[in-house]
């Protein structure tokens, strides 16, 4: 057995198949082939189709977890229509000669860094935030589909970080737990899982890919996670050996 500890989102605790989650990686071409008006073009259509499923987003949200953690989608449109983001992807489109992808990524980068650099736990959050949009604006632009992040699997699925819009994709029937590398309790992804009653540990570190498929108890109360737990641990959560994995609210 290995122990290893974060920070938990919610006070609660599960146990099942931990699942890993890599976001493929987008590699947009820089200098494009097409006329700047063009790409500018491109930009504007797929900033104003991002909108359109963002608001596809707010409405399921507000269904399932209420108003206020809705909101956060309408915050992430808000963002996409800021003139800051918009003015410097067209300033890079026009003086550079870059793709509409390639800008929007590299925007997207320098602004959540500046978010990171802020002395606010609550505005570093927010980098997250600009991280989502643009990579969902990047992954339109270059017709990539988001991948299925559990498919048909039960699990607690762990990643470097989970986007908010990412979290809702997900099957919750499925989704026993969360843990990720990276996050904060401040982000709009641990608001998410705390109204949908989802455990999740964040800021855990020296976990990777060769647990997958490994059992594991998340412990959201005391901001742990047990791999691979032994009889005694399992017994000291009530869980009974052969037992299906199953969220246990505590």
């Amino acid at each position: 057995m290995h122990i290893v500890s974060g920070i938990s989102i919610v006070q609660q605790m599960a146990w099942g198949h931990l699942h890993f989650y890599r976001r493929p990686v987008l590699c947009p071409k820089r200098l494009s082939q097409r006329r700047p008006e063009d790409e500018v073009r491109r930009f504007h259509l797929a900033r104003h189709r991002a909108i359109h499923n963002l608001d596809s987003l707010f409405h399921q949200a507000n269904e399932m977890v209420g108003l206020h953690a809705a909101s956060i989608f309408t915050i992430h449109a808000m963002l996409l229509e800021d003139g800051s983001f918009v003015e410097r992807v067209l300033s890079m489109i026009h003086t550079q000669c870059t793709t509409a992808e390639y800008a929007v990524q590299t925007v997207g980068t320098h602004l959540s860094a500046s978010f990171l650099a802020m002395d606010s736990p609550y505005m570093q959050a927010r980098g997250a935030d600009i991280r989502d949009i643009s990579y969902r604006m990047v992954r339109r632009l270059m017709a990539c589909r988001m991948p299925a992040l559990l498919g048909n699997r039960s699990g607690i699925l762990v990643s470097d970080e989970l986007f908010p819009s990412e979290i809702l994709s997900i099957n919750h029937k499925k989704l026993l737990g969360i843990v990720c590398k990276k996050g904060s309790v401040h982000s709009h992804s641990a608001m998410l899982l705390q109204q949908l009653g989802i455990p999740g540990l964040v800021q855990i570190h020296h976990l990777d890919a060769i647990w997958e498929g490994q059992v594991a108890v998340l412990d959201g109360e005391n901001g742990r996670l047990f791999l691979d737990p032994d009889i005694k641990t399992l017994q000291h959560f009530g869980i009974t050996s052969g037992e299906n994995p199953t969220p246990i609210l505590i």
